[in-house]
C-alpha cells in the first residue's frame, strides 16, 4: 500500500515519556496549557491506561504503542463522535501498510481474525458550548509474547498479525500520516467523506451483541447509517440502529442467507 507521505501537522510537536498514568490525561493537561494542534504524547508504558467507558488498557512497558494527540478541529461538539470512525480508517490503513490484515469493529476497534489489535479513545474538551480540543488516544499491541495471559485468546499483537517483527518507528510514521489524512478528510467533508472507506474496511461475517435500553440485541454487522450509527441485521432480517454502547463479537456468522428487511429504530 502506498502511503500518503509524511505527516504535516500531526506529531509536529512530539512529547516522549518513559511512563505515565495515561497519555490521554497528559495530552489533556498539555491542551489546557495551550499546546498546539497536532501535539502528540507517546509513553513507553502506562500505569492506568484506559479505553472506552473507563475500561483498563493493558500497557506493559515497551509492549505497545501508547499515543495521544491534541487535535483542535473547527467543528461543533456534535460532530466530534463520528471523527472516531475516520481515525479508525487511518489506524487500519497504517496497520495494513506494514502487512497486518486489519478490519474495523464499530466504533473504535481494529481486529485481526476477530482478535483485538488496537483501539481508539476520543475525548472532547470544551469551554461552554465551544469545542476547545479533542484528545485522540490510540493504543496498539505491538510485541509478540507481551500480552497478559487473560487477553491472549481475545487480543493479538502487530508482530503476531504480520508474522514478523515490525519496526516501531516505521509503523508510527504510517500511523501519523494516515490518521492525519483521514482527519483532514472528515473535517473537510464530514461523514460522507469517510463512510465509504469505513464500510470497505469493516469486519464482515461476524455475529455481535450489544445492549439497547437494557435489552440484549444480537445481529450481523451490516454497516453504518447516515449519521454514523451501526446497523445490525437480526435473525429475521430486520435492521436496527446502534448509536452508543459496546459491541461484542460473538463468533463468525453461520454460512446462511438471511432476509433483507426495513431499518427499525432501536428496540427495547
Amino acid at each position: 500500500m502506498t502511503g500518503p507521505g509524511p505527516a504535516r501537522w500531526l506529531g509536529g510537536h512530539l512529547v516522549e515519556l518513559e511512563v505515565c498514568d495515561s497519555t490521554n490525561d497528559e495530552a489533556a493537561r498539555l491542551a489546557r496549557a495551550g499546546a498546539s494542534h497536532g501535539t502528540v504524547v507517546i509513553a513507553r508504558g502506562q500505569r492506568t491506561g484506559r479505553g472506552r467507558d473507563g475500561r483498563s488498557w493493558a500497557s506493559p512497558r515497551d509492549a505497545g504503542l501508547y499515543l495521544s494527540a491534541i487535535v483542535r478541529p473547527p467543528l461543533p461538539l456534535v460532530d466530534v463522535p463520528p471523527m472516531t470512525l475516520a481515525i479508525g480508517v487511518g489506524l487500519c490503513d497504517a496497520a495494513r501498510a506494514v502487512g497486518a490484515p486489519v478490519a474495523l469493529k464499530w466504533p473504535n476497534d481494529a481486529l485481526v481474525h476477530g482478535r483485538k489489535l488496537a483501539g481508539v479513545l476520543v475525548e472532547a474538551h470544551s469551554q461552554g458550548h465551544r469545542l476547545d480540543a479533542v484528545i485522540v488516544g490510540i493504543g496498539v499491541n505491538l510485541t509478540a509474547g507481551a500480552l497478559p495471559p487473560e487477553l491472549a485468546a481475545t487480543a493479538i499483537t502487530l508482530d503476531q498479525a504480520v508474522g514478523a517483527a515490525v519496526d516501531r518507528g516505521v509503523f508510527l510514521a504510517h500511523l501519523l500520516a494516515q490518521v492525519e489524512g483521514w482527519i483532514d478528510r472528515y473535517i473537510a467533508g464530514g461523514l460522507p467523506a469517510i463512510a465509504p472507506a469505513w464500510h470497505q474496511r469493516m469486519a464482515t461475517g461476524v455475529l455481535v451483541r450489544t445492549r439497547i435500553n437494557g435489552a440484549e440485541l444480537r445481529g450481523e454487522v451490516a454497516g453504518l447509517d447516515g449519521d454514523g450509527a451501526l446497523l445490525l441485521r437480526d435473525s429475521v432480517g430486520r435492521l436496527h440502529r446502534v448509536r452508543s454502547g459496546d459491541v461484542e463479537v460473538i463468533r463468525p456468522t453461520p454460512d446462511i442467507q438471511v432476509a433483507r428487511g426495513p431499518v427499525l429504530d432501536p428496540v427495547p
